[in-house]
């Protein structure tokens, strides 16, 4: 309940500001108001408003569903937010109270630490805003009141980008860490506060605004490269005013007052649940590949097991649930079931007479199909896991009975994926802003870009900062010692269960390998960092997920394809903006086409497959249709379920008895994996 008392105060406060408007007219042209305002009365409002901004944008504006952390069911298709609601919410919502605040206290000597912050956070939002929309209105969003702006500018992105480094390097340079004046910080400070609610810690708060300045650098690079290394280089010169330890790292906490401090994921998920239809975020399996192929033990963090789903710490699944359950191919020696009793199927064998004459049973082999569970079972990101003229391939040698291939994620019950950990969802649930893993990846990032030393050093130091993170540092010199995760190795990774994908990590070789293994190893440990997954994928095209598939199913965003899609690049801009700011709102189209690496004119260009400047071109995006347009049969392979407890049957029997402890065969079978004997495939002598 830490949180509840400031953010309850800071609520009622708040009321006390302006009222919410619709236009930046409105916000504009208000000459006669003077607005006294206090850190302490308004900032902790503003950090709720943006912890449940990122929320809503996460689920209702699909970042994790672009992200590829998670899956939700009922966003399966591409959709276009046409209104104002998130313009609002960012503009109306928090900058508008962070430009009144930085007014009140630019140029007051004593005042520069709460300058300080109020930059930093208001670059933070602005920053959302260049990553979701491009070119925003942000040098003449909000005006003095005296000058009477009716149209406003879109500054084009590098434009934004500019501003937002130099405010930042300006913030970095206010703060007074060590002998602050009397009142300048926060006296419950909901971001940096001493024992998580107390006094402003001013190091931390710095070191967040450094670290962010790093981040928005990097991510310009492919807008002005000259930009992101005059700033990357500039702050790396004094690494120990960037997050460097667990207690540094940006994070945010909601309470535990249900109708006022709750968090956003509990409030649109738990609360008041009765039923439950599968409709809750869930591991995505692209994701899932990079935990299966390195074996991460990050994953009992990121994400529950299959079957036990829990709520706010309450524990969901019915006891009479069905289990998932896997089918999987293993080898036996026959010897051992070579029995003549046809109601024991599993020992039964249809040549047995033949066999016990020939001498041979001891040397044939048997394929048999079983069953058994799995721990985490991620959720495939559609639905229907074939897109529009595709269909399941026949299995080999099964042509004649009309057997095809099925969908080995096929779940018996809702409860069967894994989905998001509870500590991601519940009531006082935490976000991370930037942690002390990413600035050591942009750190190792910075160095092999702009020929700096050291960058094997920060990408092992963001590994293990990650670890830490969770609790798992015991575990991390054995994930680290594995290929394509050990630095300038090859990592070989498992396949999705359709064969269009591989969590290969390329890490061998020069400065474009190396980059991929600090990528990947960014994306891996920021799990439900959702704005800054989509940025990362965007922004290097290493991860090149394949598109989302559709099967027909109807959109309302104009352009996009019944088979496929890749899935947004960008929001469109509230359609009120063509009405009250048409001028500028077809300039900051014209912007966003010059900047764009590709730009495509539906939606008289504003839509949300044109790329934004920050980000690459797609090299997929040439090849797309060869890939995956017309009629195909796919075969399925979920490899990373496959022998997953042993080879062959002897050995999956040694792991259930060392699991179980249980001596009968059959009873360590059934206790540790649901074991369940399907079919005798063939029979043969190697």
């Amino acid at each position: 309940m830490k949180r509840i008392y400031y953010i309850i105060f800071s609520l009622v406060l708040s009321t006390l500001l302006p009222g919410c408007t619709k236009n930046f007219e409105e916000i504009n042209t208000n000459d006669t108001k003077y607005y006294d305002v206090d850190l302490n009365s308004v900032f902790p409002g503003t950090v709720y408003r943006t912890m449940d901004l990122i929320g809503e944008l996460n689920i209702q504006g699909r970042l994790l569903t672009f992200s590829r952390y998670g899956v939700l069911t009922f966003h399966a298709s591409p959709a276009q937010e046409i209104g104002d609601s998130f313009f609002n919410k960012f503009y109306i919502g928090i900058i508008r109270d962070l430009v009144t605040m930085e007014r009140e206290y630019t140029g007051q000597e004593g005042f520069e630490n709460r300058l300080a912050m109020v930059k930093t956070w208001k670059v933070y939002m602005y920053y959302m805003m260049a990553s979701i929309y491009g070119g925003v209105p942000m040098s003449e969003a909000i005006t003095d009141g005296t000058v009477g702006i009716r149209s406003y500018k879109f500054d084009t992105e590098e434009e934004m980008y500019r501003q937002m480094l130099e405010l930042l390097k300006e913030a970095g340079s206010l703060y007074n860490v060590d002998n602050p004046a009397l009142g300048d910080y926060l006296e419950t400070d909901p971001v940096f506060g001493v024992g998580g609610i107390g006094r402003s810690d001013l190091a931390k708060w710095q070191k967040f605004t450094n670290t962010l300045r790093l981040n928005i650098a990097l991510q310009a690079q492919n807008l002005s490269m000259d930009l992101a290394r005059e700033h990357a280089t500039d702050v790396m010169q004094d690494e120990t005013n960037l997050i460097s330890s667990i207690t540094d790292i940006a994070k945010l906490q909601w309470g535990q007052d249900v109708d006022m401090s709750s968090s956003y994921y509990f409030r649109r998920f738990i609360k008041g649940q009765t039923s439950f239809d599968g409709g809750y975020p869930a591991l995505n399996e692209y994701f899932a590949l990079y935990l299966f192929s390195y074996s991460d033990p990050r994953i009992e963090k990121y994400a529950q097991k299959s079957n036990e789903l829990m709520m706010n710490g309450i524990a969901k699944t019915p006891s009479n649930t069905p289990i998932f359950l896997f089918t999987d191919t293993l080898t036996r020696h026959h010897a051992e079931f070579c029995g003549n009793d046809i109601n024991d199927r599993e020992h039964y064998c249809p040549n047995h007479a033949l066999h016990q004459m020939d001498g041979l049973n001891d040397q044939r082999l048997d394929s048999i199909l079983v069953n058994y569970t799995m721990p985490y079972v991620p959720m495939p990101q559609e639905s229907n896991g074939l897109a529009t003229g595709w269909e399941w391939e026949f299995v080999p040698g099964r042509e004649a009975q009309g057997i095809r291939y099925n969908d080995p994620l096929n779940r018996s019950s809702p409860y069967n994926s894994s989905f998001v950990q509870d500590d991601f969802m519940k009531e006082d649930a935490s976000m991370v802003l930037l942690s002390w893993a990413d600035a050591c990846f942009l750190k190792a990032e910075a160095a092999i870009l702009f020929g700096l030393p050291d960058a094997q050093k920060y990408y092992e130091e963001g590994i293990r900062a990650s670890f830490e993170q969770y609790g798992l540092s015991a575990q991390v010199a054995d994930y680290m010692e594995q290929n394509g995760v050990k630095w300038d190795t090859d990592g070989h990774g498992f396949s999705d269960r359709r064969l269009l994908y591989k969590a290969d990590i390329n890490g061998k070789g020069g400065a474009e390998n190396h980059l991929e293994q600090i990528y990947k190893q960014r994306y891996i440990a920021g799990f439900f960092n959702c704005l800054e997954g989509w940025n990362l994928e965007r922004r290097t095209r290493v991860l090149r997920f394949p598109p989302f598939f559709l099967n027909g199913q109807s959109s309302n965003a104009e352009g996009y394809d019944r088979t496929y899609n890749y899935w947004n690049e960008r929001f469109i801009y509230p359609i009120a903006e063509e009405n009250k700011n048409k001028d500028a709102y077809y300039q900051a189209i014209e912007n966003l086409k010059m900047e764009s690496p590709y730009f495509r004119a539906d939606r008289w260009g504003d839509n949300i497959f044109t790329s934004l400047g920050f980000a690459k071109l797609n090299p997929d995006i040439g090849i797309a249709d060869l890939l995956y347009g017309g009629n195909k049969r796919l075969k399925t392979s979920a490899q990373y379920f496959s022998k997953k407890y042993g080879k062959d049957y002897d050995e999956v029997l040694a792991t259930a008895k060392q699991m179980t402890g249980e001596v009968s065969n059959r009873e360590a079978l059934k206790k540790a994996f649901h074991y369940e004997f399907r079919e005798l495939w063939s029979t043969y002598l190697p």
